[in-house]
């Protein structure tokens, strides 16, 4: 048998993991044990991830074996913390960020894993990236105030010695309004005592894409969201774009017209979904010359843009549905305030899942997004900084010819 690869053995332990997961995710869902032939897989999954492992270590440089340690390090320091709540002998509720110095109720003192939040937002995946000016900050605490100048004053021609007028500069203040994020998700007991199995991972995964998702949905989607609202929730229209022969010249007229408002710092970024990509990606810049494609190169006639389907969606009840049309969206997203709010907490609940051996794992945090444009340029509560544009067809021959 051909000896495999450290990459090609690091593939199948990833196919493990997802397989592990699917595993413990079925049997909680259904709220049972394993079954004999679901105990047999797992513990055969588990032998070969195990031996996988120590082949992969086998063919480690020594700079990859030193990082392989720290991560492992890390996992079996959260399956111990674990098993201590389990005995009694560690705080079922802990902060991801030690709060002050000798703290014992943290991750740190745990042994557990700091879970930073910037962790916690990879991209690569259809709908869940984020524009590169979008700025995140984390662990705010105390009030915050944005000032925010509402008007300008003007310059007078005047006589000589006549008086000038008054002219009153008036100001006001954006503040963030959090908003507590959290879930809650089961860790099967069979997962915490198996060694070979990738704890850390496993509930690291399940944090990440809950937060991926929860960000993505709220920043891009159009509905009229109840708690924390993303730049165009419930955004009326500015326009339509039409994204036919003329698709780069209308584009570059409707990114021109929606920066005129002293926008001089940054790109706008544009927003759109990926059967719009693509559509822009056979569109010449301009018909009939060899200059290339709307789309090309990683912008958009010119510009940085983000492929998501969540933008051609809104609420229905409690669910995020397709809007009947499609769009693309502008954006500044430095006037876009992302912070995530004092500490992280993580919860461990033994008790709750007891009868189907599993351990509740809860994380509660606070969230805010703020829109800081929303009060420049005289504007009252009317974002300034992003624009929605219906996606148009060009009207066919036979329509203009009635």
């Amino acid at each position: 048998m051909e000896k495999k690869t450290k990459d090609e053995l690091q593939v199948r332990n990833r196919e493990i993991q997802d397989r592990l997961s699917e595993l413990n995710d079925l049997a909680v869902r259904e709220k049972r044990n394993f079954t004999e032939d679901e105990k047999r897989e797992w513990d055969a999954l588990s032998r070969e991830s195990e031996l996988n492992t120590r082949e992969i270590t086998a063919q480690m440089t020594s700079e990859e074996l030193a990082k392989h340690r720290e991560v492992v390090n890390k996992g079996e320091q959260l399956r111990e913390y674990f098993k201590a709540v389990r005995q009694g002998h560690a705080d079922r509720e802990i902060t991801l960020l030690p709060v002050s110095e000798g703290s014992t109720s943290n991750v740190t003192a745990s042994g557990a894993i700091n879970l930073s939040i910037h962790e916690m937002i990879p991209t690569l995946h259809e709908g869940l990236d984020l524009p590169a000016s979008l700025r995140i900050v984390t662990g705010v605490t105390g009030n915050e105030i944005w000032p925010v100048s509402l008007n300008d004053v003007e310059m007078e021609e005047v006589d000589e010695v006549a008086s000038l007028n008054d002219q009153v500069l008036n100001f006001g203040n954006i503040s963030p309004t959090q908003r507590r994020v959290g879930l809650t998700i089961p860790v099967s007991n069979m997962a915490i005592d198996n060694a070979a199995f990738d704890l850390l991972a496993f509930v690291q995964t399940k944090f990440t894409l809950a937060l991926r998702i929860y960000l993505a949905k709220k920043i891009y989607s159009q509905a009229d969201w109840t708690g924390n609202k993303g730049p165009f929730s419930n955004l009326s229209k500015t326009g339509d774009i039409e994204i036919g022969a003329d698709a780069y010249k209308n584009i570059l007229k409707a990114v021109a017209a929606f920066s005129d408002k002293g926008f001089f710092e940054g790109d706008v970024v544009i927003i759109m979904d990926r059967e719009t990509e693509a559509e822009l990606k056979a569109t010449p810049l301009i018909a009939g010359a060899a200059g290339g494609f709307v789309v090309q190169n990683g912008r958009c006639a010119g510009y940085p843009y983000v492929v998501t389907h969540y933008l051609n969606t809104t609420l229905s009840g409690t669910s995020l549905v397709p809007t009947a049309k499609k769009y693309i969206g502008f954006g500044y997203f430095e006037w876009f305030a992302l912070q995530q709010h004092g500490d992280v907490r993580m919860i461990t609940d033994i008790y709750t899942g007891a009868k189907k051996n599993v351990t509740q794992v809860t994380l509660n945090t606070d969230w805010s997004m703020t829109d800081l444009s929303k009060k420049i340029n005289g504007a009252n509560n009317v974002t300034q900084a992003f624009a929605l544009y219906e996606v148009t067809e060009p009207a066919s021959s036979a329509e203009i010819g009635g």
